[in-house]
């Protein structure tokens, strides 16, 4: 696999385990997704430093991404807020 490649399954791998769990047919509430996103968020930050993502290698690597996530079987609505936010918020500034 190639740097991208590499870094979207980095990126898989984070999400599913940052992602809430279903507590026992309990409904996982907002705040519980809006913890576990932050968390991800900075794991997304930590894998594009880790992986020396340029612009390019961004787009590429939140395009292979959503299609982890789509092909997991999330919601596509979901999986387009999770990758747009992933973007604004860990792929964009270099700091």
């Amino acid at each position: 696999m190639g740097k991208s490649a590499d870094a979207a399954l980095a990126l898989a791998q984070a999400f599913f385990r940052c992602a809430p769990a279903d507590k026992r047919n309990k409904r996982v509430t907002e705040a519980d997704w809006a913890n576990s996103l932050k968390k991800f968020y900075r794991e997304a930050k930590e894998i594009r430093h880790r992986y020396s993502l340029g612009f390019l290698s961004r787009a590429l690597v939140a395009y292979a991404f959503q299609r982890r996530l789509l092909d997991a079987g999330f919601d596509p609505d979901t999986v387009r807020k999770v990758v747009f936010s992933l973007v604004l918020s860990s792929f964009t500034h270099e700091g």
